[in-house]
């Protein structure tokens, strides 16, 4: 072989060695980032759910972003609710209207990009009135959440009964 190819041939061997080493960390790096921002909406998941369960206005302020931009679309909305000014006194009355409140995610995927987070999953529970009727809950939903000061915020509730 003479000089010219060996030397082509070595250039391009240690390239693809670095490009090599380079891609190799760049997954568990990127891995360990995404498990951190997965844990981090799981933790919010969990603290809405309680919110909702708990019929807590307080808590539910907690977990939502409050700026015009979050929308939330119960199962029973005849419109989307926009905007934290109305989405606060949209739960306010719902929680007013309920005694009781028993609400579970199941079947959860998320995904997140490090800024936005969706999560789609099949809510599951019963809902009691104040007159004393019961609601069984079996809907799918989708939530999103933003990554905003260090924390994860709702920024989107969608919530719809599965057909029947």
């Amino acid at each position: 072989m003479n000089f010219s190819i060996r030397r082509t041939v070595s250039v391009v061997s240690v390239a693809a060695v670095i490009v090599s080493v380079m891609l190799a960390g760049m997954p568990a790096s990127w891995a360990q980032h995404q498990a951190a921002d997965e844990t981090g909406v799981k933790a919010a998941s969990a603290a809405f759910y309680a919110a909702l369960s708990g019929t807590d206005v307080a808590a539910m302020k907690q977990v939502w972003a409050h700026t015009p931009d979050v929308v939330y679309v119960g199962p029973s909305s005849k419109s989307i609710v926009r905007g934290w000014a109305a989405v606060e006194p949209a739960w306010e009355q719902s929680f007013a209207a309920s005694a009781s409140r028993r609400v579970v995610l199941t079947e959860s995927y998320i995904h997140t990009d490090g800024t936005l987070a969706w999560e789609v999953g099949t809510e599951n529970g019963t809902v009691k009135t104040k007159e004393g009727s019961e609601r069984t809950i079996d809907a799918i939903v989708t939530n999103v959440y933003e990554h905003q000061n260090g924390r994860w915020l709702m920024v989107s509730h969608h919530v719809q009964p599965k057909p029947q």
